[in-house]
């Protein structure tokens, strides 16, 4: 039998996700220019905020969290025990499984979806609590939608196809737009919109990308040859133990998604307007994370997952190692630069349509606190991936268990002084409580786990960004970007887009001239594509 082909390398993988993850996160910013356009920063604009929370949040537990960290090792465990027949099978009966145990689920949530929509815009008039239960009843399939077809990329990651499986946001958010744009058009043809009708069509075409994810992604994975056996196979051992591994996991990888439904019920306490700033300004934050660090996390966990089956605690060391530090030296001047330049990037995001400039200012003064936290979010995801390697899912969960009553003690705290601000940094200051906790989990679970290089790439990278932060603020002064609503879209393009490309080109070369290792490998990798070595 001949060998099996060679895994690609981590960052190699990873760069992979990032580009597909980079055309998904522009189209993606393109559907949200489209949402705020067509929507603004109002009653109706919060009723959809607050319903697509709701399956777009949850299915962090069902789709690429829990689901995938308890899917990919347990698949791993069943190789090397029966071979890959085994992989199939169990891969067909797990699915299987959980789509039945999804559809129940949404059944359930839909007969309920009134009260909770009542509970989580406690506060705020009937009217909105109604809007917010009808747009929630037309999303929530989403949920089953979305998990399916990250059960179907989490076998094409196991197969090394990353970019495809990294792409099929990009399917959902032409979808949206596509589905949006053609429908208000044919309405508008009757005279104006209401906005309530106008939520109502974006709930439909939350429900039409997640058919053409879905569509698009199945025929890659049935000529991998794997395949969905509908039903309850709780009989199964490789079933169940996948089932008993996401149980204790689902609070440790829900822990974002959680922390974000408090902030959501508290944002109910200020005015209208708040469910969508904190929702764009999040979107924000998910494009670094989506970029950087869950890039790395898709492609380290099958690394991981195998390192840890086999026991080589150096080489899953170095794996975890290296995802942390690569992570920081992205996430951490993206978070300096959104933080410095946050008003006049909102400006052209969001100032559009029905979207004023006081609700991009808005979302930008909330981004600024949003983008303290990312590198501790980022981490603490990472140190996670290592921890279901290593089959350990009863700590994460107690750890975010702390985590999250943390982060409602201090939105409690800051909800008042700091409004919207405060929750989203009380969302970042528990993340850094979780990330430390994470680390000091996995110290007497990974023999040898040295922090020593990882802190000194870390500060490397720390010194890249204060040189990059005294650019961005420089130049917007010298720009005056500090008015961005002064200019059209067009003219403040073309002041910020060079900007911000003249920074990330000075931070990287500060940081490979600081000497991070990570910065360094990439450089040689780009030296050598260039011809100029």
């Amino acid at each position: 039998m001949s060998p099996a082909p060679r895994p690609p390398s981590l960052l190699r993988s990873a760069a992979v996700v990032s580009f597909m993850t980079l055309l998904s996160r522009l189209t993606g910013l393109a559907q949200t220019f489209f949402l705020s356009h067509v929507l603004g920063a109002g009653a109706a604009a919060d009723a959809y905020a607050v319903a697509f929370r709701l399956p777009n949040l949850l299915r962090r537990f069902t789709a690429e969290g829990t689901m995938t960290a308890a899917f990919l090792p347990t698949l791993s465990e069943a190789e090397a025990a029966e071979g890959e027949a085994a992989v199939k099978a169990v891969a067909a009966r797990f699915l299987g499984t959980l789509l039945t145990i999804l559809l129940l689920g949404v059944a359930l949530v839909l007969l309920f979806m009134g009260p909770l929509a009542d509970l989580l815009t406690l506060g705020r008039p009937a009217i909105q609590g109604e809007l917010t239960a009808r747009l929630g009843r037309i999303m929530f399939p989403y949920l089953a939608l979305v998990s399916l077809t990250a059960g179907f990329t989490g076998l094409l990651n196991l197969r090394h196809r990353f970019a495809l499986a990294a792409s099929v946001s990009i399917f959902w958010n032409l979808a949206f737009i596509a589905f949006g744009w053609t429908t208000l058009r044919v309405l508008q043809r009757k005279g104006a919109v209401p906005l309530e009708t106008v939520a109502v069509v974006c709930a439909l075409a939350v429900l039409a990308g997640g058919v053409l994810q879905l569509l698009v992604v199945l025929p890659a994975t049935r000529k991998e040859g794997f395949g969905l056996a509908f039903g309850l196979h709780l009989k199964d051992p490789w079933v169940r133990k996948a089932l008993q591994r996401m149980g204790p996991g689902l609070l440790a990888a829900g822990i974002y998604p959680i922390n974000a439904l408090v902030s959501t019920m508290l944002a109910s306490k200020l005015p209208n307007g708040a469910q969508i700033v904190l929702y764009n300004s999040g979107m924000m934050g998910e494009m670094v994370m989506g970029l950087f660090a869950m890039s790395l996390a898709t492609a380290s966990l099958p690394a991981l997952a195998r390192q840890a089956e086999a026991r080589d605690w150096p080489a899953l060391n170095r794996s975890l190692m290296q995802s942390i530090s690569a992570s920081a030296l992205l996430v951490l001047p993206a978070s300096v630069g959104l933080a410095v330049l946050s008003r006049p990037i909102c400006a052209l995001l969001f100032r559009t349509g029905a979207y004023t400039p006081a609700a991009a200012d808005w979302t930008a003064l909330t981004l600024v606190f949003g983008s303290v936290g990312l590198v501790f979010v980022a981490a603490q995801r990472l140190g996670n991936q290592a921890l279901y390697a290593l089959k350990d899912y009863r700590g994460p969960a107690a750890l975010a268990g702390g985590t999250l009553l943390l982060n409602v003690a201090l939105s409690f705290a800051l909800l008042k002084p700091l409004g919207t601000g405060g929750l989203a940094l009380a969302n970042g200051l528990a993340s850094l409580a979780g990330m430390a906790g994470v680390l000091l989990r996995l110290r007497p679970r990974l023999p040898d786990m040295d922090l020593g290089p990882l802190l000194n790439a870390t500060a490397r990278a720390l010194a890249a960004c204060v040189l990059l932060g005294l650019l961005a603020w420089g130049g917007a002064r010298l720009l005056t970007l500090d008015a961005p609503h002064a200019f059209t879209r067009l003219a403040l393009a073309l002041r910020l887009l060079p900007l911000v490309a003249l920074c990330a080109g000075a931070y990287g070369l500060a940081a490979t001239g600081f000497g991070h290792p990570e910065a360094r490998e990439l450089a040689g990798k780009l030296r050598r594509k260039l011809g100029l070595d």
